[in-house]
């Protein structure tokens, strides 16, 4: 937690709350002063790094580059700021086939589920709840620049671990039917379809969104007319379109989210 302050003080009762929740032992603060001088031994070791003590709390200092958690953050904030720069207007396809790459090496830096070796309690709960919805979206802008430059099975592979772990996100499940469209799997996007359509209704009593009704339609057409793995290209030195006719790394669904605090 102290790492991810980013060198912000953090209280003591912040601390225990995170690491007890709402109902913490009458030793909860005396044992976060003996994990802190733990901590301020494994940390001498550690060159720049610096944890400081006030009557406030905590705070701990080290380069962002030792950090995953800033080093991800940071090629995200690169890769949607690649298509805005100058050379950018000379190239747009360059400049997104680059933030392609520092998207994925952004998600490279993932081992597993944020926080997943922190034992139960408001921590994991909540903060790594927002730190797995900054990946998900990262693999949704990455996805879409794959189906802008023709990746599509890349794409697929991709998203089907996305929409395996969350059915009912939206976003996810129709990058994921335009690139089984593009692939040339029309039924296994028309099953996608129907699946989710069938989560929505049973689970939340509603029916999908615009967007993937437009889908199914366009898989359905697709079907009628014979039509496999069908490239809808956008003018753009012959790169197949995003399927929200949107453009730029983060314009397929928007901005992640507000980092933890």
């Amino acid at each position: 937690m102290l790492l991810m302050a980013s060198g912000r003080m953090v209280s003591v009762d912040r601390l225990v709350l995170a690491v007890w929740g709402e109902d913490p032992p009458g030793s909860a603060r005396n044992a976060v002063q003996v994990q802190i001088s733990k901590l301020r031994r494994i940390l001498s070791a550690l060159p720049g790094a610096e944890l400081t003590t006030s009557a406030k709390g905590y705070s701990l200092t080290v380069a962002r580059e030792q950090v995953d958690l800033h080093r991800f953050r940071d090629l995200v904030r690169a890769a949607r700021e690649a298509p805005k720069n100058v050379a950018a207007a000379r190239d747009p396809a360059a400049a997104e086939d680059h933030a392609g790459e520092l998207l994925r090496s952004a998600l490279q830096l993932w081992r597993g589920p944020a926080l997943a070796d922190v034992a139960g309690g408001w921590l994991p709960e909540t903060l790594g709840t927002g730190l797995e919805e900054e990946r998900r979206t990262a693999v949704e802008e990455c996805a879409a620049i794959d189906l802008r430059s023709g990746r599509h099975h890349e794409a697929a592979a991709e998203l089907s671990v996305l929409v395996a772990e969350h059915p009912l996100r939206e976003r996810s499940v129709a990058l994921l039917m335009e690139a089984l469209r593009r692939c040339g799997r029309r039924a296994d996007a028309l099953a996608l379809f129907r699946s989710t359509r069938r989560r929505y209704v049973e689970e939340l009593g509603i029916e999908p969104g615009d967007e993937l009704q437009r889908l199914h339609r366009q898989a359905l057409e697709d079907s009628r007319d014979g039509r496999e793995g069908l490239d809808v290209l956008d003018g753009r030195d012959g790169r197949a379109g995003d399927p929200s006719g949107r453009s730029g790394p983060s314009g397929a669904y928007g901005n992640a989210p507000a980092a933890p605090p």
